[in-house]
């Protein structure tokens, strides 16, 4: 199965659409996207790209963040893409069931978050200015 194929796949299996500035970046091949981390951020490949549930639903470290699935609204439709030192923060973008002008980005510690980007663009705009432009 094609790269493309599995992102469809993806789309309809989570009745999501994956807005076009993320599939592009998804896309892209292991080496480059591991050009994206640096100080102690790791960017995820499609493989890793799960729902904030799936990812840190039941990580009752420190930070502890069991209950981000009571706090988070829609989390089931937040989609983790990246993590910052060793999952002391994450980073989910927010997807949609139709075309949207904004793909809210999150920055979550915890059961705590804050939208820091309205699209992954944005998000990668304001990380490569400041990393601290992502923080909470």
């Amino acid at each position: 199965m094609t790269l493309d194929e599995e992102l469809d796949l993806f789309q309809s299996r989570n009745q999501l659409l994956i807005p076009g500035d993320l599939r592009s970046y998804l896309k892209l091949t292991d080496e480059e996207i591991d050009a994206y981390n640096e100080d102690m951020f790791a960017f995820f490949k499609f493989p890793e790209f799960k729902s904030v549930k799936e990812v840190v639903g039941d990580y009752g470290g420190i930070p502890d963040y069991r209950n981000i699935v009571n706090t988070l609204p829609l989390h089931e439709n937040c989609f983790v893409f990246a993590e910052y030192s060793i999952y002391v923060m994450v980073f989910a973008i927010r997807l949609y069931a139709h075309d949207s002008n904004k793909n809210e980005v999150y920055a979550i510690c915890g059961c705590a978050y804050e939208v820091v980007a309205n699209s992954f663009d944005e998000f990668i705009a304001r990380y490569r200015e400041d990393i601290g432009n992502v923080f909470i």
